[in-house]
Parts: structure tokens; sequence; C-alpha cells
């Protein structure tokens, strides 16, 4: 039994400092990158690799599996960086900011979808994955969001008037596969702000994801003014694209601890690991809190923040 568990340790060691070699070269071959994605399961393996370790009383392998579990909560905790300032206590909410990717199967959830917005009373949503059959859907929230801009890829609702609007699109891909960004800007009660929604490539797709982030990095650099960028990034805050986004902007993020990703695979239920849904703002905004919704029949859960204005 003690040579079994001893191969098993080495096997596992073995496998896991691959995958680790393979997420730290991310940052010269982006495709790489959706390694990085599932270094919260690696430190998971690491903490079992380490029992079995003890269990076997090997110390070779003890030290092993601590060095092994030390670097992948080294990486993790390289994506705390850039978070955004917490809003100091009584601060007022500016904005509550809510985003969520409506996929579902046969849209049997809309009626979930309309209720928890209805409940979560945020000023502005970002809807990713809608279709134009989600027309009427979206017709339905009128009264409690007049203000609407899209109704195919991306939706921004608004409690508050838009007084401008645009998209950013990939070249040279069709209409239903194009969109990358799709920005209003708000009038908050005499506060211009502008707010972006994104829904970026898979990491599947490493190039398409690469481009989506250069393209997102060059929107918000040319900003000036207060901006909140909301959605789907389909990566984790520890991934080397989305570090070089937080440093190559400034945005401060909102979402480092709270996992909106695989909520289910087909009608299985799971855990989700990964924060790949976000909320980031400019130095105008701080954090007053963030929270994920419930399950609503998506792979994804929603994310809510409130955020106050301190500039």
């Amino acid at each position: 039994m003690f040579k079994v568990l001893k191969a098993a340790v080495i096997a596992g060691l073995i496998l896991g400092a691959t995958l680790l070699t393979l997420g730290v070269l991310a940052r010269w071959y982006p495709a790489l990158d959706i390694v990085n994605n599932g270094l919260p399961v690696l430190a998971v393996g690491g903490i079992a690799l380490l029992a079995l370790a003890f269990a076997v009383r090997n110390r070779t392998l003890i030290a092993a599996a601590a060095a092994f579990m030390a670097v992948t909560f080294a990486l993790l905790l390289s994506g705390l960086s850039g978070a955004a300032p917490q809003a100091p206590d009584g601060a007022a909410r500016f904005l509550r900011v809510a985003t969520f990717n409506l996929w579902g199967r046969n849209d049997h959830h809309l009626d979930q979808v309309a209720a928890f917005l209805a409940e979560t009373k945020a000023d502005a949503v970002v809807l990713e994955e809608v279709r134009g059959h989600h027309k009427n859907f979206l017709e339905s929230l009128a009264a409690q969001y007049p203000y609407r801009v899209g109704d195919n890829g991306l939706a921004i609702l608004s409690k508050h008037p838009i007084v401008a609007d645009g998209r950013v699109d990939r070249g040279g891909q069709p209409f239903w596969m194009s969109l990358i960004i799709r920005w209003v800007r708000l009038d908050v009660n005499g506060t211009p702000v502008e707010l972006a929604g994104v829904h970026l490539a898979r990491p599947f797709y490493a190039d398409l994801q690469e481009a989506d982030i250069v393209a997102l990095t060059t929107f918000v650099q040319e900003r000036t003014g207060p901006l909140i960028v909301a959605g789907d990034f389909n990566m984790a805050p520890w991934t080397v694209k989305l570090k070089t986004f937080t440093k190559a902007t400034g945005l401060g993020r909102l979402n480092t601890f709270y996992p909106t990703w695989p909520v289910r695979w087909r009608s299985v239920p799971l855990l989700p690991l990964v924060p790949i849904d976000n909320v980031f703002t400019t130095a105008h905004f701080a954090n007053i809190a963030i929270r994920v919704g419930p399950r609503l029949d998506s792979d994804h859960r929603p994310v809510i923040a409130d955020i106050a204005l301190i500039e």
C-alpha cells in the first residue's frame, strides 16, 4: 500500500510541476494561460499530495509537496495585486452594478433572472450571451430599466439616462461573434460615467482572447473620465493576461475571491472554482461591497458590485 501511495505522490508531483511550468511559460506563449485558470484546482491537489506524503512518511516527498504548494499559492496570491480600494465605512453608494452571463438551457430561467434583477435593484446591468430571441425578455424589463442599449451579444440596462453609446468589434468575424465591448455614457444624477460591458473570448481560443484583451486595454487607455468595466472576462485574476491588463490600465478589480464558473455542466450542478466574471473601476471609485448572486440555471453566477464615488 505504501508503495502505491508513494508512486501516486510522485506521479502527482510530476504532473503538478509540469502544469505549473506551462502556466509560467504563458508569459511568452499566451495559449498556455488556460492552465493558470486552474490554479485553485492545483492548490487543492497540492494539499492532497502533502497529506499523502505525510501518510507515507517520506521526508523527500513531504518537502517536494510543500514546495509545490508554496509555488502554487504564490502564483495565486500574485492575482491579489490590483484590487480596487475599499470604500471608507459609511460611504454612500453611487452605483450598484450587476453582470450576468445569460446563457441557459432553453431559456427556462428567464423568469428567475427577472426576479433576481427585481430583488437586487441594481442601477445598471450588463448581460452577456444575449440573443435576438431575448428581445421580449429585455422589453419586459423596461419598467424597471427604462434605458437600454443592445439586443445581441451584450446588452446594458440602466435606470439612469444613456446619453451616448458605442461598441468595439473583432475584425473579420461574423456579426454574431464580433462584439467584444459595448459601452454607454450614463448621466448619474448629473455625473457622467462610462459603463462598458465585455465578453472576451474563451481561453480555448488563445489568439482571439489575446487580441480581445489588447483591444480592451486600448479602449480603457483611451478613456479619461470615470469608467466601470463589467462582464465575462473568461479569465481569472491570476492569469498572465488579466494581471497584464490590470497593470497596463490601472483599473481596480472588485472580484477576487468569489468564484462564478462553472456552476453547472449540462444538467449537472457543479461547484464554481474560478472568478471569471468581474467588475473593474477607475480610480474615481471605491469598492463598498461585492457579492455573487444565486444559481440561475446558467453556467455562471451573477456578480453584484456596490460602488462609491471618491473623486
